[in-house]
């Protein structure tokens, strides 16, 4: 096992507890334009763990609905969730301590993440990160996010280093994917009841923590 030289994590589901305002968010823009009221279970099939311009798109395209209605939506959406932003998203611990481990460690450390890169400026703020945080990749800088590697090598390209000297932590399928994909090691931690779905993850914990990271490092 080659030795890491970065950890590079997730954000929604992993820093920040934000898939409930997400979700509400998301159902909030497609009520806007008069569409059909989003539950739970499409949410998490169709966009949990996913960037925005494609997994609408996808949802669209599903329901059989217009795709010209894609930039609205995206529109609603970032605009619903700001608002929801400052009262419902907190903070996961687990995921904060951690990072700040690796910091302390002396690995950079960058984020991967479907989200906005303005949502990313938010969290990053909240969680007062920005001087432990080399390199960020958002859904709104890449052609094709996450289950596709391209975020998780365009983060390597950018640190300077091989995708296999990596680290991803992760917490939906479609972020494993990513990560594994692009040739790096993954720890998951199972905070949706994925079950099996992570199974293509090194490691899956129910909480993250720098003893379960320290697992990969190699």
């Amino acid at each position: 096992m080659a030795t890491t030289r970065a950890v590079l994590f997730d954000l929604d589901g992993v820093l920040i507890d934000s898939e409930p305002a997400h979700f509400a968010a998301t159902r909030a823009a497609l009520e806007d334009l008069g569409l059909d009221t989003l539950d739970e279970a499409d949410y998490a099939r169709w966009m949990l763990g996913r960037p925005d311009h494609r997994a609408l798109a996808d949802y669209l395209a599903a329901r059989g609905l217009p795709a010209d209605l894609l930039p609205t939506l995206l529109e609603r959406k970032a605009a619903r969730y700001a608002e929801r932003f400052a009262v419902e998203v907190r903070p996961l611990d687990d995921g904060v301590e951690t990072l700040r481990a690796a910091h302390a460690a002396g690995l950079p450390l960058g984020i991967v993440s479907g989200a906005l890169a303005a949502e990313i400026g938010w969290a990053i703020e909240r969680l007062g990160i920005a001087d432990l945080v080399a390199v960020v990749v958002s859904g709104d800088e890449v052609a094709c996010g996450k289950p596709d590697p391209e975020p998780y090598l365009l983060a390597a390209r950018r640190l300077g280093l091989e995708p296999e000297l990596c680290v991803a932590v992760e917490d939906a399928p479609a972020g494993v994917s990513a990560a594994r994909a692009a040739g790096m090691r993954c720890l998951a931690v199972d905070r949706q009841g994925w079950g099996e779905r992570l199974a293509a993850a090194d490691l899956v914990v129910a909480r993250l923590s720098w003893e379960a990271l320290r697992q990969l490092l190699g």
